[in-house]
């Protein structure tokens, strides 16, 4: 700290540091206003930024160190300026879309503006060294879908620090010291997601600061319809510690603080206090920060002078961090008038700088394919019987005030479909032209959606001797998860009633004794934070098993699922993962609670996820040791009435691998092939003995693997064998059979070797009825199974079939 000099006041830095976290400040507000303006006149699609949230940021970013964390939202602008997480150049690259991770790393275009994220990995997939970077989670827009993974990467720190076989993994801790920090603004701590993630980064005694900037409003709505007494803060006081305990006594609950957004020294003592206790003694930190300012309101989707008063907008002029903090440095002759006002005017032609160098960088290469497209349609004219509409087209193009990729393509397409019926060489160049640009496009935009590591993992079929036990299922996958948490101490598995009870049904039974209480753990009811636990906890090089304990229950965690975990490695293109592996069990139980398979609305809303169905546990087994050679997220659903259903142990149990996207074939047939899978397989296969007693031979396919599906067609195979297929699953009508149906008949061409039309039996609309009974007219049954084949094959031959019902 500066020597206090007689009529002057502490400075909290240097006057030089503090002048230049001033002019980082300023310049960070004219990117936002900048930024509008290029929203407002065509040029980006949309803005948000983080004006009025300059100065805490400020004194965010003084307190993160390297190895420290962000999970936070798109008001975050300044921080990452001030850390070069981001460059003011990058800021607009990212405004403008522009697709090449060299200019957006973030996300290469792929994301809204303001939305941050450190690459962490290098090129070829392998992690870069976290301890040397300041990370930064990749951003969600979903109000508060940051806080659920906060909750990982703030609790990974308990675990390297508690943890001494991972002390000499340097590159992702350095003793736990890493310290989360998270954001969110005030409106959005109504969500559930908020209050899930603060209760159990208080539960797990995790480094966490959590910020909460508090402008009043959630868009237009005040803080009266957003909370109880209109005040985030005082809600947040039951969470509050003993403030009288010292830290390196007192570890239950949170450090609580107050501040205005514009009190630049407050901000800069509350966050180093805040972040040194976090830091030493794993203290998480609550830190309302009032009487925030949002000078251009929400967005460019509208006007705050819509639902602000004329009074509201006053204080907001007159409360703006900047002019607060400008105002201040000049009261304690920390810098004259004269010296800020020449300082703001090259700043402002800086960030202007910034915005060209951008816009110029984003447009060069799509300007230099229009000159391309204008060039073949000039030459395509000078032999064409449409040369007047093609040097329309080709002016029009030319004369567009502004045009993207699409703009030309649109063009294109015009030329082609005029040229439909004329064939020479230079029309072929176009065609050309466009296929190969459609492909680039499409590797542009849609990339690492998956890493494809599991995909590589060889396998390895289990072994098995004379000796080779018989057991239920549930220890098998027992003895599967014991011999992966000997061989890598990276591996944690946590969910509800994992740890002392070893799960509902026994899989990490004797874990906890054997491995202790940090790598098998239980957590509280919470679904949601367990997913985000999992996420941070991977994403800091760590291995988790996140159990949800029922196929239902995900749906709780289904928005994190979809929004942060499926979408990491493709929203980064490529620049971050998290190798998370969900465990659940699902499909058959007697109760209309954990008896239904949303198996659809899971694989439609985790595209980038693996989504894997085995039918016993030795085959779970093996798909679990397969995730675990790769490094991609999936989520395992194992069958709910097979933990007691026995099985033989395989000798390498710890080795098996099973191939992703790879049936199998139950049994071999050949009048009809029915696909199936999970539960479904002993339903279908009791059925084909049936129909074997009728003379119809089935081949029954368990697919195991519904994302990836199928990838070497053996479907396919059979049905040019069979020539007829039935799907069935325990999903609803139109679910998981339809997406079946279309992978094989549309995507596979299997509509080509059909003799009768394909069919789908699935679960009826409602959820499955209790009991017995109520589940035998829920869902299909062995019963159902044959009616629905002896059926296709009554209309193939009545006569040898005869109805009989």
């Amino acid at each position: 700290m500066p020597n206090k000099k007689k009529g002057t006041i502490a400075l909290p830095l240097e006057k030089n540091e503090i002048i230049k976290d001033y002019r980082l400040a300023y310049q960070s507000r004219q990117a936002s206003l900048i930024g509008r303006r290029e929203v407002l006149s065509g040029k980006a699609k949309f803005g948000i930024f983080g004006d009025g949230k300059e100065i805490a940021q400020l004194a965010i970013a003084r307190a993160f160190q390297k190895g420290d964390w962000r999970s936070g939202y798109y008001r975050d602008q300044t921080w990452m300026f001030m850390l070069g997480v981001m460059s003011i150049q990058e800021f607009f690259a990212q405004l403008y879309a522009h697709s090449d991770t060299t200019h957006d790393p973030a996300s290469g275009g792929r994301q809204m503006n303001a939305h941050f994220a450190t690459r962490l990995l290098h090129p070829n997939g392998t992690w870069r060294s976290q301890t040397q970077l300041y990370n930064t989670a990749a951003d969600v827009s979903c109000t508060a879908a940051q806080m659920p993974r906060a909750v990982g990467l703030a609790y990974a720190s308990v675990v390297y620090r508690s943890l001494k076989e991972l002390h000499n993994l340097k590159d992702f801790s350095i003793n736990g010291n890493e310290v989360t920090f998270a954001t969110i603004g005030n409106a959005s701590t109504a969500e559930g997601h908020f209050w899930e993630a603060v209760n159990a980064i208080g539960v797990l005694k995790a480094p966490a600061v959590i910020s909460i900037y508090d402008d009043g409003y959630g868009i237009s709505v005040p803080n009266q319809f957003q909370m109880v007494k209109e005040n985030i803060g005082t809600l947040l006081k039951g969470f509050e510690r003993d403030p009288h305990t010292p830290p390196d006594k007192a570890h239950n609950g949170y450090d609580h603080y107050t501040v205005h957004a514009w009190d630049y020294p407050a901000l800069v003592e509350t966050y180093q206090t805040a972040a040194e206790i976090a830091r030493e003694y794993h203290i998480p930190a609550l830190v309302h920060v009032i009487d925030v300012t949002q000078p251009q309101g929400h967005s460019t989707s509208g006007s705050h002078e819509r639902y602000k008063s004329a009074e509201r907008l006053k204080w907001e002029e007159e409360f703006d961090g900047l002019k607060k903090m400008r105002q201040w440095m000049i009261d304690n002759r920390i810098i004259s008038v004269p010296e800020l006002d020449a300082l703001e005017k090259a700043d402002y032609d800086t960030v202007e700088g910034f915005r060209k160098a951008a816009w110029d960088a984003y447009l060069a290469p799509i300007t230099e394919e229009r000159a391309q497209v204008m060039d073949m349609l000039e030459e395509i004219a000078g032999a064409s019987n449409h040369v007047a509409e093609l040097r329309m087209l080709r002016d029009r193009l030319a004369t567009l005030p502004s045009f993207t990729r699409r703009d030309i393509h649109t063009i294109v397409h015009e030329a082609l479909r005029l040229l439909r019926d004329e064939s020479h060489p230079n029309k072929q160049v176009l065609i050309g032209w466009k296929h190969e640009n459609d492909k680039l496009n499409l590797e542009r935009y849609g990339s690492h959606l998956y890493s494809g590591t599991a995909m590589k993992v060889d396998e390895v079929k289990p072994v098995y001797a004379d000796e080779s036990p018989t057991m239920f299922g549930f220890e098998v996958v027992n003895a599967a998860f014991d011999a992966a948490l000997a061989r890598d101490p990276r591996l944690i598995a946590f969910g509800e009633d994992v740890g002392k009870l070893g799960d509902v049904n026994q899989g990490f039974k004797g874990m906890q004794e054997k491995y202790g209480a940090m790598r098998v753990t239980d957590t509280g009811i919470r679904e949601a934070t367990i997913m985000g636990q999992a996420i941070g906890m991977a994403m800091r090089g760590l291995r988790p098993i996140a159990e949800i304990q029922y196929l239902d229950y995900v749906l709780y965690a289904l928005q994190t699922m979809s929004d942060d975990l499926a979408s990491l490695h493709w929203r980064t293109a490529g620049g971050q993962k998290a190798p998370v592996i969900v465990r659940t069990r699902g499909h058959r139980l007697e109760g209309v609670w954990h008896s239904g398979s949303p198996m659809m609305g899971i694989l439609s809303l985790v595209r980038g996820m693996y989504v894997l169905v085995p039918r016993d546990m030795t085959h779970a087994a093996g798909f679990y040791n397969t995730l675990l050679k790769s490094d991609e997220p999936a989520i395992v659903v194992e069958v709910l009435n097979g933990y007691r259903v026995k099985e033989r142990l395989p000798k390498n149990i710890g080795e098996i691998a099973l191939p992703l996207g790879v049936p199998e074939t139950l049994r071999e047939g050949k009048d009809m092939t029915i696909v199936t899978y999970g539960a479904c397989c002993r339903v279908v296969l009791d059925a084909a003995d049936k129909l074997a007693k009728v003379g119809i031979d089935v081949e029954v396919i368990d697919v195991q693997s519904l994302m990836p599906f199928d990838i070497r067609s053996k479907i396919i195979e059979s049905l040019k064998k069979t020539n007829r297929i039935l799907f069935v699953d325990e999903d609803v009508p139109g679910g998981t059979t339809a997406y079946m149906m279309q992978e094989v008949i549309e995507k596979q061409g299997g509509y080509f070797h059909l003799d009768s039309p394909a069919r789908t039996l699935s679960a009826k609309a409602h959820r499955p009825s209790y009991g017995s009974d109520g589940d035998y007219w829920s869902k299909p049954n062995p019963e159902t199974v044959f009616d629905a084949v002896y059926e296709m094959m009554h209309e193939v031959d009545p006569n040898a079939y005869p109805v009989f019902k």
